[in-house]
């Protein structure tokens, strides 16, 4: 299924409920349950979350003091102490969306039509004004070749890529018309259609550049837990378990693995990208999109739970401290949990992507 503009949100992001926090509109795990068209007013209060197992929940509080609580979809009628019908509906709906393998706008605006709950809100599928400047900065390597093949430069004074689009539904200059027709006849379509074409393009770049910057923030994490993790391993309490020291090995693998391949396929798609530019056309652009759009689903679940743990490990271990009790404890519970599917999911990805 190819990525429409109106899918992934490419255009600046507009306004967010009052009661949504837009800071969660940029994660990978939590979905706020405002936004959905649920009957339980008591449930719009909470977000449904991907935990550290990898476990879709309602997280129902949340404070550095007490943790996170958490309850799985099947459990809420004993929690509400109700069989309401309109209670029954929001919970079969919310185990649908367990299904999901991520949380983040792109993958969100793709599944719900999938699923047909009635959601309509699709305008509220956007990134916060913070992270979406910060892509439009990640995308410049891949817009830098279309605005330097029309303007022969830089073109820095038309400021965002929706700027440029909708400088080129009217272009004012005789250079940037001819270069139109040209790419235009490269593409084998109007030069009407240019427009259209570079929104796809740059809806494309923008759902990737997002998962980029979440793997770039994942990677930072990784050079931090691996000396908390080898201390750990030296410890007295490490070296009289080899089960613990076998296990702790396969989860570092894994997640240098799961790192490793991710990073693998963004960089094929970075070239992708650059290679299309010098000889564009209609078919290599399809190639390239559908390319990306196949792995998306697939490489967001991934993202998610590689995201998740790190982000709870720099929750609980802010100082990169703790006992070495504690330090067991939390990867006996929270990282080793799912990881091995987490890897298995990545190595049939990247099979797919290798043939």
């Amino acid at each position: 299924m190819a990525i429409s503009l109106s899918e992934v949100g490419a255009t600046e992001p507009g306004p967010v409920g009052s009661h949504i926090d837009t800071a969660d509109m940029d994660s990978l795990y939590r979905l706020p349950l405002g936004l959905l068209p649920l009957k339980t007013m008591a449930l719009r209060r909470h977000s449904l979350i991907k935990n550290a197992q990898l476990h879709a929940v309602v997280e129902l509080f949340r404070d550095s003091g007490s943790g996170s609580g958490q309850i799985q979809p099947d459990h809420l009628p004993d929690h509400f102490n109700s069989q309401a019908p309109e209670l029954m509906s929001d919970v079969a709906i919310l185990k649908r969306l367990a299904a999901i393998g991520s949380y983040d706008v792109y993958t969100l605006r793709v599944a719900l039509r999938e699923l047909d709950i009635g959601f309509e809100n699709y305008d509220a599928l956007r990134l916060s004004p913070e992270k979406y400047r910060e892509l439009t900065q990640l995308m410049k390597q891949y817009t830098r070749p279309i605005v330097r093949r029309l303007f022969a430069k830089d073109g820095a004074a038309l400021g965002s890529y929706g700027n440029l689009v909708e400088y080129l539904r009217n272009p004012d200059r005789d250079t940037v018309l001819c270069e139109l027709e040209k790419l235009a006849a490269d593409l084998e379509t109007d030069v009407s259609a240019i427009p259209r074409f570079l929104e796809n393009y740059g809806d494309t770049f923008l759902g990737f550049s997002y998962f980029r910057s979440c793997l770039t923030e994942s990677e930072e994490r990784i050079k931090h837990f691996r000396p908390w993790v080898q201390e750990l391993l030296g410890s007295s309490i490490a070296q009289s378990n080899p089960s613990l020291q076998s296990r702790t090995t396969q989860a570092m693998q894994a997640l240098y693995g799961i790192v490793a391949s991710v990073k693998q396929r963004f960089d094929h798609f970075d070239q992708s990208s650059s290679h299309f530019w010098e000889d564009p056309t209609a078919e290599s652009f399809h190639t390239l999109r559908a390319q990306i759009v196949e792995q998306h689903g697939a490489t967001g679940s991934v993202l998610c739970g590689l995201v998740v743990k790190l982000n709870l490990w720099e929750e609980r271990f802010a100082s990169h401290g703790g006992s070495f009790q504690r330090r067991l404890e939390f990867l006996e519970s929270e990282i080793f949990p799912g990881l091995s599917a987490l890897a298995a999911t990545e190595k049939r990805t990247a099979n797919r992507y290798q043939n």
